[in-house]
């Protein structure tokens, strides 16, 4: 449970810094960066919620 909650803070600490270059320089690329980031983030959090459940279930 710690690796998923450090992840979570990296991917916070990654969309901030992200965001916050967006507004110090204009660039929309950063923007397309934070999609990209959020993107990966939801398949990797859908995997590993899914690889809890199989899991669990075998388990049983």
């Amino acid at each position: 449970m710690i690796a998923i909650r450090l992840m979570i803070v990296a991917l916070l600490i990654a969309v901030v810094a992200l965001g916050l270059a967006w507004l110090f320089t204009g660039n929309r690329k950063y923007l397309s960066y934070i999609g990209r980031v959020l993107r990966f983030s939801m398949v990797v959090g859908l995997i590993t919620a899914l690889l809890y459940v199989v899991e669990r279930v075998v388990l049983r």
